[in-house]
């Protein structure tokens, strides 16, 4: 067992979750890249908490791995609000246009 890795995946889910929240509709993919984010971590947390490590936990983990990447980069180029401020997030932040347009 790995105890700190595992509260960094508790810490990390819950901060997906929080993201989640904030974003809700206004940012479908990067609130799916922080949903599978929560998927990441809670299969990371399985495969790290037992022991022998889970073989099928490991392949789930990178699977939402994939996922979540493809959904943050997904979200970057459609230039979608994020959730700030990131340490715990409070509100939906402009969006990269809006920040260029201000100055």
């Amino acid at each position: 067992m790995q105890p700190l890795y595992v509260a960094f995946d508790v810490a990390l889910a819950a901060l997906s979750v929080r993201s989640v929240v904030v974003l809700r509709s206004a940012a479908p993919w990067t609130s799916a890249g922080w949903a599978a984010t929560i998927g990441y971590c809670v299969a990371a947390a399985v495969e790290f908490s037992s022991e022998p490590e889970q073989r099928i936990a490991a392949y789930v983990a990178y699977a939402f791995l994939l996922a979540l990447t493809v959904a943050f980069v997904i979200a970057g180029v459609r230039d979608e609000r994020q959730a700030e401020p990131w340490w715990w997030p409070t509100h939906p932040g402009p969006t990269r246009a809006e920040k260029r347009a201000k100055t």
